[in-house]
């Protein structure tokens, strides 16, 4: 054994990958219906730890910058709306837990007199919140925060990551994302194809251009069927009583027209030989970052674009929508039309999969940069936004804009998903080895009355950040369980929520709390090492 930890130690990616594939195989076991999923990476490298098996520092900060920027990249496009919605709730949130926390360290303080390094210690570990841990020890220097940390951070990744397990398979949670996946479902089919009749004598001589019809509908009317002759409906197409228009949109969309043309009627109006329908994803540099107004595809090309679909989502394109690649686009016209069209918008496939390094690097760069900025608060503190705060903020932005300039910052799926899982782990397997050096040691001079204050700390965070946002904000238990990973800053426990539960809800929410909970979490970890 002893000559494996060696030949181990001079053979450092080997021993990640170890550890990586050992902790995966472990999460996988379910013991009464638990597994650890992921965070058994951790607990398997605290054993390496122990036994002299450490990586550099870089790796851990690789990883928490490569999985907090996936899901930057992921939540962003919703994450500004989120907060327009919830953005004072889930600051009342975050305070509310982090002082309850903070408060059931000071009265243990006092109570039991532990020293104020051992109780700030145990709070930051309580919470798993290594820039707590690192302002803390830059207000009192005393190594014995450490120590504090070492003894409730087990149990503060233990603590939160068996909750969120227990609460993602309550029937409750169950039957929340069932509703919610049927309500995507629906929300899919809810981009539908409708027929109306012509009746409104407004219409009746007027083209389509002149009727300003998108002024007051987002829907598309993309065929005419006039004396059993169906064609294509363009800009300059007059149309007149009974007329009948095919319209794709969304319902409520939709509903619109018929105020607009007139009652809705049900008419075959099928594809005819002159009429043609072709899916295609978009690929060429020229038109991705373009709206479809720039473009002008009806003026051009003669053909509507009907549907697009980008990251599984659904929805009717205007002129104001702007091509992204690997946006998958349903285009109809005439058969030549939609040729010519198609060679513009590209078929090269392959290209989607494609991640463009460039605007990766980028945006990882900003974020570092971000993340170490010293920030002044009032009374002279200061606090930075980290390695995992910065990249964070920046992949966000970049989520929700799409590009830098010219230069789109969109990233495929898969990509997404790799980056973020390889981030995990990597995390998870430097900062267990890390912890697992000294724990035994710790361990056996606080003893166990320390481990027990760090799980009460836990405890307090997390049943008041899920209380308030279950029960008096009423976010449901999805979103409870990102606020309560987020309020945490808990990275392990929203591994185990995104693997267990397929919705990005918990994401949404863990990315909306989390930038306002590192913040306090510091700030109170400060107030503690100076008022204690």
């Amino acid at each position: 054994m002893d000559a494996l930890f060696f030949f181990l130690a001079g053979q450092p990616v080997v021993a990640l990958f170890l550890i990586i594939g050992l902790g995966l195989a472990v999460g996988n076991i379910k013991l009464f219906g638990f597994s650890l999923g992921s965070s058994a990476v951790l607990f398997v490298a605290m054993v390496f730890g122990h036994f002299g098996i450490h990586f550099p520092k870089e790796i851990e900060q690789l990883g928490v910058i490569l999985f907090v920027y996936a899901v930057g990249l992921q939540v962003g496009p919703r994450f500004f709306h989120s907060i327009r919605l919830n953005g004072l709730f889930f600051l009342l949130i975050a305070f509310t837990s982090l002082l309850a926390a903070a408060s059931g360290a000071w009265v243990i303080s006092k109570i039991f007199h532990i020293s104020p390094s051992l109780a700030v210690g145990v709070f930051a570990g309580a919470l798993t919140s290594t820039p707590a841990l690192a302002s803390a020890l830059d207000v009192l220097k005393d190594p014995s925060i450490s120590v504090g940390y070492g003894i409730a951070y087990p149990f503060g990744v233990i603590g939160i990551v068996l909750f969120v397990q227990w609460v993602a398979r309550l029937p409750k949670t169950r039957q929340e994302l069932a509703e919610e996946q049927k309500g995507q479902k629906s929300a899919g089919s809810k981009v539908l194809v409708k027929q109306y009749i012509v009746t409104n004598p407004n219409c009746a001589g007027k083209p389509l251009v002149e009727i300003h019809f998108h002024g007051m509908t987002q829907a598309n009317i993309t065929r005419v069927m006039r004396d059993e002759r169906i064609f294509m409906a363009h800009d300059d197409t007059e149309l007149q009583l009974d007329d009948v228009v095919m319209a794709v949109g969304a319902q409520n969309e939709l509903k619109k027209l018929e105020h607009l043309i007139g009652r809705e009627t049900q008419v075959d109006m099928e594809l005819t030989p002159d009429i043609t329908s072709r899916d295609v994803y978009v690929s060429s540099p020229k038109i991705a970052g373009k709206t479809l107004g720039e473009l002008e595809v009806k003026e051009l090309f003669g053909v509507v674009l009907t549907r697009l679909w980008r990251d599984e989502i659904e929805f009717v394109p205007t002129g104001s929508t702007t091509l992204e690649f690997g946006d998958l686009i349903r285009v109809v016209g005439d058969k030549d039309d939609c040729d010519r069209f198609l060679k513009i918008v590209g078929q090269h496939e392959r290209r989607i999969h494609e991640t463009n390094v460039l605007p990766l690097a980028l945006g990882i760069v900003i974020g570092a940069l971000v993340g170490n900025y010293p920030i002044s608060l009032p009374g002279g503190f200061t606090f930075r936004l980290g390695v995992a705060g910065g990249p964070l903020l920046v992949a966000i932005l970049l989520g929700h804009y799409g590009r830098i300039g010219r230069i789109t910052t969109r990233i495929p799926y898969a990509a997404k998903y790799l980056s973020r899982e390889i981030g995990l782990v990597f995390f998870l397997a430097a900062a267990g080895t890390k912890a697992g050096v000294s724990f035994v040691e710790v361990f056996q001079q606080a003893g166990l009355q320390l481990l027990a204050f760090g799980a009460l700390i836990t405890s307090l965070a997390v049943m008041t950040a899920f209380g308030l946002s279950c029960f008096v904000f009423r976010m449901g238990y999805l979103a409870s369980l990102g606020v309560v990973c987020g309020a945490k800053t808990s990275t392990p426990a929203l591994g185990i929520v995104t693997q267990t539960v397929e919705s990005d809800t918990p994401t949404v929410a863990y990315a909306s709390i989390y930038p306002l909970s590192m913040v306090l979490v510091i700030v109170f970890a400060q107030i503690l090492a100076l008022f204690l």
